[in-house]
């Protein structure tokens, strides 16, 4: 089968920062899929700033750029480039006319406007078409970013993806149960396929061979010979990562125990950095800003640490369909106990019963959950976070999505041959 895989923010080593396309890709192929990656020719995730241009060998996946101009921030360029990604792929028309056309085109949905142009080229291809849900469009806007459901940009998004619902052939996504919000927009008999977003792919050195790495692990030494639970935050710095929330549960202490038990190690870049150092300065509790670091990094550092924070805002209406944070994975892959500030929801901490997944109204709430884990024996930390290495194995490798999305892609072009 040949896949075309559309997806504007994709990455892959030397590309950027979101690999899951890349893995996805090896994997589809070591079971004789043929994988194309098209990516837009600029986003805000690549690792240069540079713009990419023609087609890429990555590692033997071709990753074909998209040509879009560059933005910065969420303003007018930003939708401009979304704009110029979904001109381009339509372009892609003159590929299927040469001969060189899909067995079946996945869209994937950081936003969801190429679904347009992809079901045109699905159309002329005669290929299935695959509509992934990574955020909920525009559930997500309006509940992270607070906009109007009337706004010009939510109706756009609402339009696009109920025109994916209507034409494509299957709906995947990275959230546990995004099929209930596919029957809530009245869909029941589309068929639909789990498939997470997957840890485990190709290790990288896992050394903190760099002067901010090397401070983190020195930090947690320190930290550790004064008898704290190190709490780790990975990934982006942004509002909708629940930080600002923890900063306010940390500058609370009214017993001393924050003080006592806990550390905080922030790694990542985003635009409340400089904030949380200033909160920080307030913190009951030490707190680093360490900022950003290598993805091997990443990785040694985790293994030092002793519960992985996983950042939302408690927000049920959107979290209810399952959560797609990346650092969860990677936080139970590392064998941390993790903390999960919302309600279960299908989550693998809840699932694997690999730390604590709880609403947090408060930071009175968010607080606490915290200091449960900090007062359970290291030892009992340490066996959560088996629980959620075992479980990630099991259900969150590549080989194993690879093969389970593929399948149910070939199980629906099989009905369609036969009607």
């Amino acid at each position: 089968m040949r896949i075309w895989y559309i997806h504007p923010f994709a990455g892959g080593p030397g590309i950027g920062r979101i690999h899951r396309p890349f893995h996805l890709a090896r994997s589809w192929r070591s079971l004789g899929h043929e994988t194309t990656v098209f990516v837009s020719s600029f986003h805000h995730m690549l690792e240069k700033r540079g713009p990419l241009a023609g087609t890429t060998d990555v590692e033997g996946i071709p990753y074909v750029a998209l040509e879009a101009r560059r933005y910065e921030g969420n303003g007018a360029q930003r939708l401009l480039n979304m704009l110029d990604f979904c001109r381009s792929l339509a372009r892609l028309d003159e590929k299927i006319a040469a001969g060189d056309a899909p067995d079946a085109i996945i869209v994937s949905s950081p936003h969801p406007f190429p679904v347009y142009a992809a079901r045109r080229l699905a159309a002329r291809a005669g290929a299935t078409l695959v509509f992934e849900i990574r955020d909920i469009w525009p559930l997500s806007v309006i509940e992270i970013l607070g906009a109007s459901p009337w706004h010009p940009f939510v109706l756009l998004a609402g339009h696009a993806e109920r025109f994916a619902y209507r034409h494509a052939d299957l709906v995947a996504s990275v959230l546990p149960r995004a099929r209930d919000h596919v029957v809530r927009s009245g869909f029941p008999e589309l068929p639909f396929v789990w498939v997470p977003n997957g840890a485990g792919g190709p290790a990288a050195s896992r050394v903190a061979s760099g002067p901010v790495a090397r401070a983190a692990i020195a930090a947690i030494d320190t930290w550790r010979r004064q008898g704290r639970a190190v709490v780790v935050h990975a990934g982006a710095m942004g509002p909708p990562n629940g930080l600002l929330e923890l900063m306010d549960a940390l500058s609370e202490d009214p017993d001393g125990e924050v003080a006592r038990r806990l550390a905080l190690l922030l790694l990542g870049s985003g635009s409340l950095e400089e904030e949380l150092r200033r909160r920080a300065e307030r913190a009951a509790c030490p707190v680093l800003v360490a900022g950003e670091v290598a993805r091997g990094e990443v990785d040694a550092i985790l293994a030092e640490a002793d519960i992985g924070y996983a950042g939302v805002r408690n927000l049920p209406r959107l979290y209810r369909y399952g959560i797609s944070l990346n650092k969860v994975p990677d936080y139970l892959q590392a064998g941390l106990a993790c903390y999960l500030p919302i309600a279960p929801c299908g989550d693998p901490v809840s699932e694997a019963g690999a730390g604590i997944a709880e609403e947090a109204a408060s930071p009175a709430c968010l607080r606490e959950g915290l200091l449960k884990l900090a007062r359970l024996p290291a030892t009992e930390r340490r066996a959560m976070g088996e629980r959620g290495r075992a479980y990630i194995a099991e259900h969150y490798g590549f080989d194993a999505i690879a093969q389970r999305y593929s399948a149910a892609i070939e199980a629906v072009r099989t009905r369609m041959d036969r009607t």
